[in-house]
């Protein structure tokens, strides 16, 4: 019998998860989730957890709610860590204490990891204090929506109508005509202030601001859309959110690359102001010339040199050393080339510095330096990634370096569920050849078109190039080797026109 934890996943941002509900969905067997969470939480799963989406949707309900409990049910009965992914907090309006309810039946332990509620946190991401002095003295959450019977409304509008407070509605908005109808019916003043907040603290957040009179037909004219938190009251005519003025805040990255990618671009561009979202979400494959590799290291004396133009390369080699049960000792004759200062890094944490690295962390820099200085016979053993960069060995041909290259990895994607938030992207993060051809495969796949005026932006030009193949051209070019400098070039990049 497992444990099952009930995750609040906050309003949206993924940001704004707390650092206990991060560390869940990074050590459990299975996510039970649903629409409200943001899929960007999912990049931080286990490759081999077990993802169940059960979702509700405006129109129709993709499980009942008895469905779900049995899923959880069944789930804890197999699984040692469950987490059920709840959007803003698993109390407020979500239907946990009913879950954990069935739960409790079959004595199933459980806990429970508090959200960050969307009803205090989607206004105040626009600015609006759900309480303020000489204003509000109190706040009052309401479901505008309800499961019960054939009216979906509460029926308490003549006590809401009179609360000097705050009013604050969930899952209303395809109600507001009704509500507001029935606060002005009740006698709530129609000059009232309201606001309409649709995906708060999103990409695609949308603020509609207006008063009881006029807010439906704005809303209609606006075309918003569901999830949206409505507030009624004096403080949603306030505006505190942030007056910092730049070009690059809140601008919408889609990233492509592995784990290790990934998490290092979204922690560099979200200090600098971006929103990143993981689009296509990159995996390590061994090649079957791994075994290629194992024997060229049975014999690794014959080398005089290895060249990695790659972290993943190293920790292959590495890996590969050890399942051998090969002795580093025998590498004491070896040196080491590298192609940047990532790969410098990764090389020492396995506790070797790199010999050479060239001036400037690229293929064809690393390739032109590297046969200046290598010795004449010197053997070179080169293992890389299936499509890496074949100016490398061109250039090495060219110079009459004896090499042995073999291909050890693949790097395959998968398109993410973000990808439905792909017309909202301002730009896209290549870190390699085969992330772009993962990502314009996976669209092609799915008939997903980019939006007009995207910028693309790349990791060397090696990966430009291979955008080109795709009939697009990349705005941005990072002329290193290394994430930091993508980072760089995005922060750099003229966004005045956006």
């Amino acid at each position: 019998m497992g444990m099952v934890y009930f995750v609040g996943a906050g309003p949206g941002d993924p940001g704004l998860i707390t650092l206990k509900g991060k560390e869940l969905l990074q050590i459990c067997d299975v996510v039970i989730y649903d629409r409200l969470a943001s899929f960007q939480l999912l990049a931080y799963l286990r490759d081999d957890c077990i993802k169940i989406y059960v979702g509700k949707e405006p129109g129709h309900h993709s499980k009942k709610q008895e469905e779900i409990n049995h899923i959880i049910v069944e789930n804890a009965q197999k699984h040692k860590i469950v987490v059920r992914l709840k959007g803003g907090d698993s109390f407020v309006f979500g239907r946990g204490g009913e879950e954990i309810e069935e739960l409790l039946k079959y004595n199933i332990h459980f806990e429970v990891i508090p959200g960050v509620t969307s009803a205090i946190s989607v206004p105040e991401s626009v600015g609006i204090p759900v309480t303020h002095r000489g204003v509000s003295q109190s706040f009052h959450v309401i479901t505008g929506h309800t499961g019960s019977g054939g009216s979906t409304l509460t029926e308490n509008y003549e006590t809401l109508a009179k609360l000097d407070g705050t009013l604050v509605f969930l899952m209303g908005l395809s109600n507001l005509s009704d509500i507001v109808e029935k606060l002005v019916l009740n006698g709530k003043d129609i000059n009232t202030p309201i606001a309409v907040i649709s995906n708060g603290t999103m990409n695609n957040e949308k603020t509609v601001r207006a008063t009881l009179a006029d807010i439906v037909s704005q809303v209609n004219s606006a075309k918003v859309v569901s999830p949206a938190i409505i507030v009624i009251g004096n403080t949603a005519k306030l505006n505190f959110s942030s007056h910092i003025q730049s070009p690059i805040l809140n601008l919408k990255v889609g990233i492509t690359g592995t784990k290790e990618i990934r998490e290092k671009l979204e922690q560099g561009l979200s200090k600098l102001g971006v929103k990143p979202y993981s689009l296509c979400d990159m995996h390590i494959v061994e090649t079957p010339s791994i075994r290629e590799l194992k024997e060229e290291l049975s014999s690794i004396e014959h080398y005089q040199w290895v060249l990695f133009t790659s972290k993943n390369a190293i920790k292959l080699f590495f890996e590969k050393l050890k399942d051998a049960k090969i002795d580093r000792r025998r590498l004491n004759n070896i040196q080491f080339a590298v192609i940047g200062l990532g790969t410098k890094q990764t090389l020492e944490n396995y506790g070797y510095f790199a010999d050479f690295i060239p001036s400037k962390f690229n293929s064809v820099a690393l390739a032109v330096e590297f046969s200046q200085i290598i010795s004449k016979n010197e053997r070179v053993l080169i293992p890389r990634a299936l499509r890496g960069s074949e100016e490398l060995t061109d250039i090495l041909n060219e110079n009459k370096i004896l090499f042995k290259e073999i291909f050890i990895y693949d790097v395959i994607g998968k398109i993410t569920e973000n990808i439905e938030y792909i017309a909202e992207m301002d730009c896209l993060a290549f870190a390699s050849a085969s992330g772009v051809s993962s990502f314009f495969e996976g669209i092609k796949e799915k008939g997903i078109e980019l939006p007009i005026g995207i910028q693309i932006a790349c990791l060397g030009d090696v990966t430009a190039e291979a955008v080109k193949k795709f009939n697009w051209d990349a705005d941005i070019i990072a002329d290193v080797n290394y994430t930091d400098g993508l980072i760089e070039a995005i922060g750099k990049f003229k966004w005045n026109d956006r």
